[in-house]
């Protein structure tokens, strides 16, 4: 029953009114035949609160055109990762917060459907946790105590339970999202992972089982209520771990559901080309170019009609047979908009539709509740079918992107078609063949503090270690617009990045003006300590550049970024001759345009180290760094305010070639950054903010 139908109106505490007592609520299995297709509002509640909240990734906070659209296109449940650890003080989290959840739990249940609401990763503080003692995740080498992590579980999950309790059956609790799949790749016997094994499934259980008995003891529907445990990783080859040692249940059996996530990575995730281990597949099944079976996903491969079946079927016997349904909580595959045009192109969106709905009819047979993940972007490598974001993407909240994927799955469900047509639009958009280039455009907006124009390219662990250079043509036009009567100097500075291996590096080489050309130059930089040093050259996850400066407006135009081998040969990474492949943040904004550039040749003009001028960039409560060091040293960075007092320090050492020392102040207002390093001192006038 659903009380918000009985009471007809909500209170300030919560959308329903407390009764005097409450009935045990359907099982699983009665609830699981009406939850039908599930739809994830991803990158939203789940960011965490240090990287901007709700709206921090870029969309906008869900209203009731969004979810009503949703509804219309034929879901009816909705999946809301969910971020809670930063929105906490002390194992408290603010009611601000809570009261935020709600309202786009009411937003969801309003509408009838089921809301499925979870523990997300923000910032992997039970997730990059699942083991007990001595052991590793992304920052390397911790101690972690389960029965730490466990309590918190609890205290969390007391305070959730609290606050919904009023809800029915139309409100899912998960306990988790994906636990432990940010394990580092470091060897180890488990896919090049840190191996999941029944031991660490016996950590992992006490967490289901920390969030299971902390929502049952808050009583009244809580003791009933249907709650989502997850598979290690959420990978279905884990799933037997789960179901040999499945969480108990004081509510007795019926009232959970397990999780797993499908996304068969050479069809779905793979991207920056093919590997000697295997290809991407950019097609499936019948739906593939007679000339291009290398690409495609059949004849058993994960992803395939007959791996859907088996893995599916195996959920079925584990789980669904047993009473447990099973939730897909995240499923899907990136449309590959960056490397294909035409009918290529067709047949791809067209091989994408068709797996959606064969994975979707698959999990319906066998008990499991399908859920597509949306990221709410519409660029290369999205996922969206509901649109949201129409500042950037134009029309209106709730259009259809992909009537052909949407449909494909309503038809699985005995759904009609929605009238539309996706594809041609974009089969349409890839066919100008023209040569392009990218034009970025960079306007500074404050003018007593240094601003960044970001331009970066995605490449998902490439390695780069045969490798000798990057090469890449630009044409500079950008110009200081000041000086202003607050800030007496104006300065830029272009920077080429990577970041690479388990951690994402950052290492950069800067380059100096007398380096940069008025008109079209090719730039060649050496990947080595002369250069751009990479930290992790066998596992590079992305580049691109960043202009550093104050007071500056103009464009740059970049075209044919290339890598070098030893004996002069080189792979394209970046021609911009098909969609955009660059992502732009700060003050940066990009399009394709078409090329002027002239033909490249290789040996134009290489760049060597030279000793590079200090750069800086300013954010709320700290100050970036950048300079160059002849050699390794010990070093002092601080911030000296207008009375002469040291407001941050740091010591560090040096390495030769490309530094970057972070110091964090809560000062506001003038201050000199001062760096010493050997022989050499360095200054800069900054704004604090």
């Amino acid at each position: 029953m659903n009380f918000k139908h009985l009471f007809g109106l909500t209170c300030g505490f919560g959308l329903l009114a407390v009764t005097s007592a409450f009935a045990a609520l359907p099982k699983a299995t009665e609830i699981y035949p009406k939850m039908g297709l599930g739809y994830n509002i991803g990158n939203t509640m789940e960011v965490p609160k240090n990287q901007g909240g709700a709206t921090g990734w870029g969309n906008p906070f869900p209203d009731a055109s969004y979810v009503k659209a949703i509804k219309a296109a034929g879901f009816n449940t909705v999946r809301i990762p969910c971020a809670w650890d930063t929105y906490a003080t002390n194992g408290v989290i603010d009611e601000a917060w809570l009261a935020d959840v709600k309202k786009v739990v009411d937003l969801v249940v309003n509408e009838g459907m089921y809301a499925i609401l979870n523990s997300h990763w923000d910032g992997g503080w039970l997730e990059d946790h699942v083991f007990d003692g001595a052991g590793f995740d992304k920052s390397g080498a911790v101690t972690s105590a389960a029965a730490d992590v466990a309590a918190l579980q609890t205290k969390y999950w007391t305070q959730i339970a609290n606050y919904f309790k009023s809800y029915d059956e139309h409100l899912i609790f998960a306990s988790a999202n994906e636990p432990g799949v940010n394990d580092p790749w470091n060897g180890g016997a488990d896919n090049g992972q840190w191996a999941f094994d029944a031991t660490r499934m016996k950590v992992l259980k006490t967490f289901h089982e920390a969030c299971i008995n902390a929502v049952r003891a808050t009583g009244g529907n809580n003791e009933t209520r249907t709650i989502v445990v997850q598979a290690p990783r959420t990978e279905i080859e884990k799933a037997p771990l789960l179901a040999a040692d499945y969480p108990s249940d004081p509510a007795g059996t019926g009232y959970t559901m397990a999780e797993v996530h499908f996304y068969p990575y050479q069809f779905s995730l793979m991207t920056g080309g093919d590997e000697d281990w295997g290809k991407m597949f950019y097609y499936w099944e019948d739906k593939t170019p007679g000339t291009d079976a290398a690409h495609t996903c059949k004849n058993g491969a994960l992803g395939s009609k007959t791996s859907i079946d088996e893995l599916f079927g195996g959920l079925n016997t584990q789980f669904a047979s047993k009473g447990i349904p099973v939730v897909i909580g995240e499923m899907g595959a990136v449309k590959r908009l960056d490397v294909l045009s035409g009918a290529n192109l067709k047949s791809h969106l067209e091989a994408r539709a068709a797996w959606y709905g064969y994975t979707a009819a698959s999990a319906k047979k066998n008990g499991l509740i399908p859920c597509v993940w949306d990221t709410g972007d519409e660029g290369n490598g999205n996922f969206t079918i509901v649109r949201r974001q129409t500042k950037k993407f134009g029309g209106n909240v709730g259009d259809i992107t992909d009537y052909e994927t949407l449909n494909a799955m309503r038809a699985a469900y005995g759904m009609t078609a929605i009238e539309g047509n996706s594809i041609d639009a974009l089969v349409n958009a890839s066919l100008d063949e023209s040569n392009k280039m990218l034009e970025v455009t960079y306007n500074t907006v404050t003018s007593d503090s240094s601003e960044v124009g970001t331009l970066r390219f995605n490449v998902s662990s490439k390695n780069w270690s045969n490798y000798t250079a990057i090469s890449f043509q630009a044409k500079i036009d950008v110009e200081a617009t000041g000086p202003s009567a607050d800030k007496d100097v104006t300065w830029m500075t272009l920077s080429l990045f990577a970041m690479s291996g388990n951690d994402w590096a950052w290492n950069d080489y800067n380059f100096e003006a007398s380096d940069l050309d008025a008109g079209w130059a090719t730039y060649t930089v050496p990947l080595n300590e002369e250069g751009l040093d990479i930290e992790n050259k066998a596992a590079v996850n992305a580049f691109g550049f960043n202009l550093y400066g104050t007071q500056l407006k103009g464009k740059i135009d970049f075209d044919n970024i290339r890598l070098i081998k030893a004996d002069g040969s080189a792979v394209v990474l970046a021609d911009f001759d098909k969609k955009l492949g660059a992502e732009t943040d700060g003050i940066a904004s990009a399009t394709r345009v078409t090329s002027t550039a002239p033909e490249m040749t290789l040996a134009i003009k290489p760049i060597v180290a030279t000793t590079s001028k200090m750069f800086v960039n300013v954010q709320q409560g700290f100050v970036n760094a950048t300079f160059t060091a002849t050699e390794a040293v010990s070093a002092t960075a601080k911030l000296v305010n207008g009375l002469g007092q040291v407001i941050a320090g740091q010591n560090f050492t040096t390495r030769k070639g490309s530094n970057t020392v972070q110091l964090k102040a809560a000062y506001r207002g003038p201050a000199m950054l001062v760096i010493k390093s050997g022989s050499q001192m360095q200054t800069q006038k900054v704004i604090l903010k």
